[in-house]
């Protein structure tokens, strides 16, 4: 060290400390450690929720989460910033809510982007198709609204069996060819690529569209079914070969305690919280009572203690002499 780093060093107790087989000992335990408990709270290795694998198993499903799309009046309308303007539902605590403050940074209008859009590419090589999207952009947008509806009220009604949805008869104009193409696209393993190509040319690694297509209901009755939703510890209760992210633990706690279970801008009062812990870790030598807490908590004393004993006794040594 230089002469500076020596006079200011001057007086500070100092150890030895081997970074080195401190770091492989810890490594060798977390390592015994995390294989042990794999071994003994293994989780189901579950395959990836595909488009093609809703389309092929779950076929009414597929098509009433294309129809509720199309409709224009699904649950993504309404959501909010980032993806709409609606502010009537954002998560607010005080004011106008982060969600507010930051607009619509990735806007998406569902019935284009995640419905007209797929089948414009399916009707390239579907005449059928190309038909229906034809005659459903020349309709005016109250005949749109009344096909859809019509159609999706009466795939409540329809009936499953072999892979094969049969709806009711009624006037659904092209509304019906339209979703047999959008499920030949799903169960082609086409939909995903439908809804993200062009968008990063030349690679595209935005999957945000094709998981928006399912997140209301399919998603979520998968992510229940594997005890993953938020509050059943959500993204940190992993499935398959590799852990979760457990360094979100302390932030996906928050999701377990009442009644931040059920509130509806839980995501805000979590973030906030988080952000308060962090600024008081921040700012804890200036604060007046967290600065105390070492003296009064001696942990330190614990780590030190060869150290402390080796002065305590050369103390006691020179007092008896």
């Amino acid at each position: 060290m230089s002469r500076r780093s020596d006079d200011y060093l001057r007086g500070v107790p100092m150890k030895p400390y081997d970074l080195v087989r401190e770091g492989l000992i810890a490594l060798g335990f977390v390592a015994i450690l995390v294989l042990v408990l794999a071994i003994v709270f293994k989780s189901p290795d579950a395959p990836t929720v595909r488009g093609e694998d809703v389309a092929k198993n779950h076929p009414l499903d597929y098509l009433k989460t294309a129809a509720d799309l199309l409709s224009g009046e699904s649950a993504l309308e309404s959501y909010g910033p980032p993806y709409t303007a609606d502010k009537e539902n954002i998560q607010r605590i005080f004011g106008p809510g982060p969600a507010a403050i930051l607009g619509v940074t990735l806007p998406i209008d569902a019935e284009q982007d995640l419905v007209i859009a797929p089948l414009e590419r399916a009707a390239v090589l579907n005449k059928d198709v190309a038909a229906a999207l034809a005659a459903w952009k020349a309709a005016p947008v109250d005949r749109q609204k009344a096909w859809t509806k019509a159609y999706a009220d009466a795939l409540d009604k329809a009936e499953e069996a072999n892979g094969l949805v049969k709806v009711p008869q009624g006037d659904y104009g092209p509304v019906p060819v339209m979703m047999t193409g959008m499920l030949d696209l799903g169960r082609a393993g086409l939909l995903e690529g439908a809804l993200t190509s062009g968008e990063g040319l030349p690679y595209n690694l935005d999957n945000t569209k094709a998981m928006l297509f399912f997140q209301e209901d399919v998603d979520q009755n998968v992510a229940g079914g594997y005890d993953m939703q938020g509050t059943q510890w959500g993204i940190t209760h992993e499935v398959g070969n590799l852990p979760g992210p457990w360094w979100l633990w302390p932030y996906a706690i928050w999701y377990q305690i009442p009644p931040l279970t059920t509130a509806p801008n839980a995501d805000v009062i979590v973030g906030s919280l988080m952000l308060l812990f962090f600024l008081l870790l921040l700012f804890a030598p200036f604060i007046p009572v967290l600065k105390h807490l070492p003296k009064w908590i001696p942990i330190y004393r614990i780590i030190w203690r060869d150290w402390y004993k080796r002065a305590e006794g050369s103390s006691g040594a020179k007092k008896r002499s």
